[in-house]
């Protein structure tokens, strides 16, 4: 049997995932016992000081509570306009979407005078409009979108998810509309207002569709209205997402929403010089000491800036509970305190499972159960980025696809339990003709991928690396495989490995290329197994 060095990549994540999670209840027993000790300590020894005391400790623990909740709550946050962003990036180079905007590029002459309804009717005629729009109809679903839809040069609704319900945006013309218009200058462009038809508060998020001579062809805009990301907003205390103008555009209570807390704002925060829709109606806002007065009730305030400079997260922490908690602390100091212990255990017994929770979600999502590989989502991420630096750096990206032969006959011969230890053992062995800088990943079932770059993009250069790698790879697999039911030799994979210049060719393309070489690369090894 022939042995290679074991790949660390996927089970040195594993390992540290399993390490952390059984850490995590340690941690938090010693960290809940301080606390407890420390809570005692403070009863006992502060007597007639410990409302004032308790009430300096609460704000602290509030203030962390919701610094903590306003970076986690950004953080989701920042996740879900990054998706939008990616979402329209996405949807603007799909080849469809490019073919369908080079067709209407411009609305024909005479269409401006036609009702939106015959514009639409002219539109949806077109197999390849309908085609589209249930592309983005299927995809906004998916992600609880409220529309995804395209508009040409002529800032006409060419085709949109919603294109066969009556209430459909198809030929509706956005004149003037600025994230439209900035999406045509510089590739994005995005903005909050409140929508014409249904009247909902949304985000809307454009990328530019670039023709193959670079030229604009139109646009891709994804709408995420705010009830729905107010959905994300569940934390203890209150969340607000603010633009630069001081507008609330997303509250988890709807007592903030729509309103203008420009006060709570920093003040090195630039504001806008106009915008396009109205700042919102003010709150009553008055600092007091490291706390705020809004509409009369107190209140901590924690910021949060968001990647997106337009706008600010700002985290709420009520304090109207303070004073009777005074009150109610002279009746007995003990109650206090065993309710405080109560509470302490109960936060921390939460925590250590969210915490143990996310960990096991963020390992699961990436990564494969199997084989401890990155998994198709997170290989294509990876494969994002490797383009992204690639283009900055004038490299190549490598791309291969292996494709495990007859892996259904050992499934079928020695069972699914050999056919499992089988991919174990062959991601095992590719891993061992990598490079430090590439990356293996399960692509599902038995096929793998593999992804790295070039030292640049030169033609020779690029057919080197991808024939070192094929070299390097193709004997790793060839072999005897032996487990504890079984021995058999094995013939070998099919592999296509393809490199290219990421500024001339796409990521989809350069997948399709490693998989039809893959496929040819079966078909010859077929051929001679036939012979």
């Amino acid at each position: 049997m022939e042995h290679h060095s074991t790949g660390r990549r996927g089970v040195s994540y594993a390992s540290a995932q399993r390490r952390q999670r059984r850490d995590i209840p340690s941690i938090m027993r010693r960290v809940t016992l301080g606390v407890v000790l420390v809570w005692l300590a403070f009863v006992a020894s502060l007597g007639v000081w410990i409302a004032q005391r308790l009430t300096a400790e609460e704000l602290k623990n509030l203030a962390a509570g919701a610094e903590y909740e306003g970076q986690i709550t950004g953080r989701v946050i920042d996740r879900l306009f990054t998706e939008m962003a990616s979402v329209a990036n996405m949807v603007a180079r799909q080849s469809e979407v490019i073919q369908l905007a080079a067709r209407y590029r411009h609305d024909p002459p005479g269409f401006a005078a036609l009702t939106r309804e015959e514009r639409a009717s002219n539109f949806t005629r077109d197999p390849l409009v309908r085609s589209v729009g249930d592309f983005m109809d299927r995809l906004s679903s998916d992600l609880h979108y409220a529309r995804i839809y395209m508009n040409n040069l002529s800032d006409d609704t060419v085709t949109a998810s919603n294109w066969a319900e009556s209430f459909s945006i198809v030929g509706q013309i956005y004149s003037g509309r600025a994230y439209l218009i900035d999406a045509l200058r510089t590739g994005s462009g995005e903005m909050f207002g409140i929508a014409r038809l249904n009247k909902t508060p949304s985000y809307f998020v454009a990328s530019r569709i670039d023709g193959a001579d670079g030229k604009p062809l139109g646009s891709v805009t994804v709408k995420f209205d705010t009830p729905d990301i107010a959905l994300y907003l569940t934390g203890r205390h209150i969340a607000l997402i603010v633009d630069r103008q001081g507008r609330v555009t997303t509250a988890s209570s709807e007592l903030f929403m729509l309103r203008n807390v420009a006060a709570l704002l920093p003040p090195d925060i630039p504001k806008p010089v106009d915008g396009d829709e109205e700042p919102g109606e003010p709150m009553d806002i008055r600092p007091m000491a490291d706390q705020w007065l809004i509409d009369g009730q107190p209140y901590l305030v924690r910021r949060q800036p968001l990647n997106d400079a337009h706008y600010q997260l700002l985290t709420l922490a009520t304090l109207d509970h303070l004073q009777p908690m005074r009150q109610q602390y002279y009746w007995t100091v003990a109650s206090v305190a065993a309710l405080g212990l109560i509470l302490i255990l109960l936060s921390s017994r939460v925590t250590a499972q969210m915490l143990m929770r996310r960990q096991e979600e963020r390992y699961a999502a990436n990564y494969d159960a199997l084989t401890g590989l990155k998994n198709r989502r997170a290989i294509l991420a990876a494969l994002h980025r490797h383009f992204a630096l690639a283009k900055r750096a004038g490299q190549g990206v490598l791309v291969a696809f292996i494709d495990l032969d007859e892996f259904k006959a050992i499934n079928d011969t020695y069972g699914h339990e050999v056919g499992d230890q089988f991919l174990i053992e062959g991601s095992r062995r590719l891993q061992g003709g990598l490079r430090a800088t590439d990356e293996l990943g399960r692509w599902g079932g038995d096929e793998f991928v593999v992804i790295g770059l070039t030292a640049s993009v030169h033609p020779g250069e690029m057919a080197q690396t991808a024939s070192d790698m094929r070299r390097r790879l193709v004997p790793l697999l060839i072999g005897s495989y032996e487990f504890d039911e079984c021995r058999f030799d094995y013939s070998g994979a099919s592999i296509g490995i393809t490199s290219v210049d990421p500024a001339a060719t796409s990521l989809q393309a350069a997948l399709r290329a490693a998989d039809q070489l893959m496929y040819d690369d079966k078909e010859v090894r077929r051929g001679l197994r036939r012979a």
